[in-house]
């Protein structure tokens, strides 16, 4: 067990296993209490409350009121997650060992102490399920209880926020926490309190999904689509008039294309002065055209386009790519432009999460991520042991020369199963991946329930029926699912679910979560993954010089170098995707720093501090003390409030505005002995400091023009944006500067280096 190991960042949880024992113990006892006598032991709690450190009886109660309201009794294993989580540590739970039912238990400790509980969890469904399902378990503690969705209005989502016990997703608390940055009353705003967070799958919270930024924007001038650069790019063709690099992260036109396109465009001349928007237009396209690709990257969905989220392989809710690419991508499937945006202000997943004042969490595969989250949070992680021993049998991987003869094996597989009256779950890497194989499963006769990220309650449905006997199910990533897979009776005596995976995902973590799903509280199953040379997880990061000599007529390699050649891929890509996720950190690190010193002043002109809009003024008008004294008057302050704020919020959009672009180029600095990050900081606090004095200025002129029957910023020539939306930017999927970085470092991931291999 890792903690015995004293891994980083790991935790010997089972210290507290007598605590449990006793808490376990007392808990049975309990069931033979009144109703009275537990509501009395409810009241003394609500008069005292527990503390982490002795919370043995508290859990005791609350065990058995969750076997009268909920019909859960809660596990001597559960007992002493809750227990350990209580005291902030991360918990590593394997699936089907009852986190919901822990998430409860620990929600009710905190919210009885009177602290504000949000827990987190992996999609909307899930939140709205499980405060309905945990409502009659929180009221016996007298704790209210409320989801916050997506399809909430403004109202109703602030009057959930002032809930005991809030369930959502950390996108909601974000895109919330954004939109209480814009407000302009102290009293309106969403978010109440970001007092304690306990995140379910704290590890694809905070390691897959920590650098994606949420975004609060305003409309903006959109620009008509250019048919005629769309239709001309189009009719390129690829290693003549356009190279792809081979990592596929990078496309660029041969000189023979530059012309092919200016020839299209009417005789233009792509590299003059006047022509660089169209030229940037032209790499817009270039990457629509050869980088993104549907059913990988995105699936069309009636008249729009929605992004998949590549860790999970499952449509990205309210998700989309920087303006430019985003209406390239619309373009090239012939959609309407969605309306262009300016971003008014935006967050990391991660500085959501750090905005708690404590943080916890548990996951199936949280051990595996033990490091990373004590490197990024400061939080140790243990593994709690299973209620029942593991009966679930993991077979080696088959690996195959082509991922043809990868997927035949695997279907014969599949059909040898369901032959025996086994259920079967297929995990695959991307929707149009899950496609294939049910085609492929069709054609030997297998219908298949394919499940990649359409809906929501239809998942929980499929997922809760694919431990049916015979049943085969192909599905993509699944991690934050959030339902078991039952077996029925038939089932487990044909040997349970057989877990089959094709090929690996970037993350050893991300395979053990798709295993996860076979055993389940002593089930019996099986996993084995079918791999080929040709997976994503090989061509993207390696580039193998030799053929496998030992090979089967059905494609199978015999020869087991191929296999740590495999494995070594995989760690690359683990190695590529950290080294990724720090640079992005790193550069978002300073604009988080750079927006707290701005809130910090916006925060005390919304709050009329004492002697804020006098200091305001006197910056403002140093050298016009007849100015100053006209808008220090009662009836102007407000007026004067306002357009502090509006300027503030104005600086602030085109200071994000202008980092963003001095990111898309800061890769090149390497080219002069300089230090990207470095420069960047440089540029970004001269950035900084022009944002004050043009703050200042602004006001200025916005004041000394204003007329005496101004009374709101509109009777100033100043508006703020009609609509505001919120949504999820995805990185340029052709390359970052981190991506750039990224490219350099897969040398220097851990682990030998395999014979005739060059890295790509």
């Amino acid at each position: 067990m890792r903690s015995w190991k004293q891994e980083p960042g790991s935790e010997n949880l089972l210290r507290l296993k007598r605590s449990a024992e006793n808490c376990y113990a007392r808990m049975i006892e309990l069931e033979a209490a009144t109703s009275a006598e537990l509501q009395s032991a409810v009241d003394e709690f609500l008069r005292y409350p527990p503390s982490p450190e002795d919370s043995t009886s508290f859990f005791a109660v609350a065990g058995e009121l969750a076997r009268r309201r909920l019909g859960l009794r809660p596990f001597g294993v559960q007992l002493l997650a809750a227990m350990n989580i209580l005291r902030g540590r991360v918990v590593d739970m394997a699936t089907g060992e009852g986190k919901t039912l822990v998430g409860f238990l620990v929600a009710a400790a905190y919210a009885t102490m009177g602290r504000r509980v949000h827990v987190l969890s992996a999609n909307d469904y899930l939140a709205e399920r499980d405060a309905e399902f945990g409502s009659a378990f929180f009221a016996s503690f007298g704790l209210s209880v409320s989801a916050v969705t997506q399809a909430m209005p403004r109202n109703s989502r602030r009057d959930a926020f002032r809930s005991d016990v809030v369930y959502a997703t950390v996108h909601q608390v974000g895109f919330d926490l954004l939109r209480d940055r814009q407000r302009t009353q102290h009293d309106d705003a969403i978010v109440e309190g970001m007092d304690v967070a306990i995140v379910d799958e704290i590890d694809a919270v905070l390691i897959d999904d920590a650098m994606v930024p949420l975004v609060i924007a305003g409309e903006a001038d959109t620009q008509a689509p250019d048919a005629e650069l769309l239709d001309a790019v189009r009719g390129l063709q690829p290693n003549v008039d356009y190279e792809v690099d081979a990592d596929g992260l990078a496309a660029s036109f041969t000189e023979k294309g530059i012309e092919s396109l200016e020839a299209a465009l009417g005789g233009l001349n792509l590299y003059d002065d006047d022509s660089n928007d169209k030229l940037t237009a032209a790499h817009l396209a270039l990457h629509a055209h050869a980088l993104v690709h549907r059913d990988i990257d995105y699936v069309v969905s009636g008249d729009r386009i929605e992004l998949i989220n590549t860790t999970r392989g499952r449509v990205a809710q309210r998700q989309r790519w920087p303006d430019g690419l985003q209406a390239a991508v619309e373009q090239k499937e012939r959609l309407p432009v969605s309306p262009q945006a300016r971003v008014l202000d935006q967050m990391l997943v991660e500085t959501v999460v750090r905005e708690y004042t404590t943080l916890t969490g548990m996951s199936g595969t949280a051990a595996e991520a033990a490091e990373r989250i004590q490197e990024d949070l400061d939080l140790r992680t243990g593994v709690i042991p299973r209620n029942r021993p593991l009966r679930r049998t993991d077979l080696p991987d088959r690996l195959f020369l082509t991922r043809s003869q990868r997927n035949e094996a695997a279907a014969l597989h599949v059909a040898e199963a369901r032959s025996l009256s086994r259920p079967v779950l297929v995990g695959t890497g991307s929707v149009r991946e899950s496609e294939e194989f049910a085609s492929v499963l069709a054609g030997h006769g297998i219908s298949a329930a394919v499940l990649n990220a359409k809906n929501d309650a239809e998942e929980a449905e499929i997922i809760a029926r694919s431990g049916t006997a015979g049943t085969a199910t192909v599905s993509t990533q699944m991690a934050g699912r959030g339902v078991d897979i039952m077996l029925d009776a038939e089932a487990s005596r044909a040997g349970g679910l057989l877990v089959l995976g094709l090929g690996r995902y970037d993350s050893m973590r991300l395979d053990h979560q798709l295993r996860g799903r076979a055993g389940r509280q002593g089930d019996p199953g099986e996993s084995i993954f079918y791999t080929s040379l040709e997976d994503p997880v090989v061509t993207e990061n390696l580039e193998i010089g030799v053929t496998p000599e030992r090979v089967s007529a059905t494609g199978l390699i015999e020869d087991a170098w191929f296999q740590e050649v495999y494995e070594h891929a995989q760690r690359v890509a683990e190695g590529k995707a950290l080294q990724l996720h720090r640079t992005t950190r790193s550069y978002h690190t300073v604009t988080d720093r750079h927006r707290a010193l701005t809130l910090r002043r916006r925060d005390r002109i919304l709050y009329d501090v004492p002697g804020a809009l006098d200091g305001l003024l006197d910056s403002i008008f140093p050298d016009a003390p007849g100015l100053r004294e006209q808008w220090i008057q009662p009836e102007k302050c407000e007026l004067l409030r306002q357009v502090a704020l509006y300027q503030i919020d104005h600086g602030w959009a085109d200071h994000l505005e202008h980092l963003a672009s001095v990111r898309e180029g800061i890769h090149l600095r390497v080219l002069g002995r300089q230090n990207p990050l470095d420069e960047f900081l440089i540029i970004a606090n001269e950035s900084l400091a022009r944002l004050e004095s043009e703050y200042l200025a602004r006001c200025a002129e916005t004041l000394g023009r204003a007329h005496d029957e101004a009374r709101a910023i509109e009777d100033l020539g100043l508006r703020r944006p009609s609509s505001t939306w919120t949504y999820m930017v995805t990185d340029n999927p052709f390359g970052s500067e981190a991506d750039r970085v990224a490219e350099f470092i897969g040398h220097l991931v851990q682990g030998k280096r395999p014979r005739a291999v060059r890295y790509v």
